[in-house]
Order: C-alpha cells, then structure tokens, then sequence
C-alpha cells in the first residue's frame, strides 16, 4: 500500500450514496439475487460494506508490518492509523452483524 495515490474526486456529478445502493440493489433483484426490493437493498449494503471491510484490513496491515521510520511524529501517526483504523473495522463489523439481523426480519 505504500506509495499508492489515492484520487480525490469531484462529487459534482456523483450519485447519492443511496441511489448508488438502489441501483446495486435493482441489479440484484433484476438477477435473480434477492426476492425482495428489501432484501437487495440489505444484500447491496453488505456487499459494500464486505469490499470495505477487505480494503480496511489491507491497510491495517500495511501499517502494521512498517518499520519504524526514526522520526518520532511519523511513528505516533501511524500508531494512531491503526488503531482508528481497527476502531472503523469494529464499526464495519457491527453494521454487517446488524444487516444479517435485517436479513432474517425481511426473509
């Protein structure tokens, strides 16, 4: 991970965050992947929240297998990027546990 740009984009154009999971959500329906309207919002829900969950651990593991750098700022921040970010995967966690308690309300 280290050296990677990440490109910030302009959100001028973009589509709502809830019109992006309805959209995933009609493709899943569409495909024979959900029953329910209801249902392919959550299963929408937790394929994003699986892909952040996998791209979160990545970067826990970048910062944990870096070596100390020698200058002091740079450790603590990197301390401190792990922990928020083991502090956001929990979080990630929680909400996939929540969706799977949706998923047997809906079916």
């Amino acid at each position: 991970m280290t050296g990677t740009i990440i490109p910030l984009h302009s959100n001028r154009h973009a589509t709502s965050a809830l019109a992006a999971f309805d959209t995933a959500a009609m493709k899943l329906l569409l495909g024979g992947r959900a029953a329910t309207l209801s249902a392919a919002r959550l299963a929408a829900i937790r394929e994003r929240l699986q892909v952040q969950r996998v791209q979160l651990t990545a970067v826990i593991d970048d910062l944990r297998v870096r070596p100390p750098s020698g200058d002091l700022q740079i450790d603590a921040i990197n301390a401190t990027l792990r922990t928020e970010a083991r502090t956001g995967l929990s979080y990630i966690d929680d909400f996939l546990e929540q969706i799977e308690m949706s998923f047997a309300v809906v079916k």
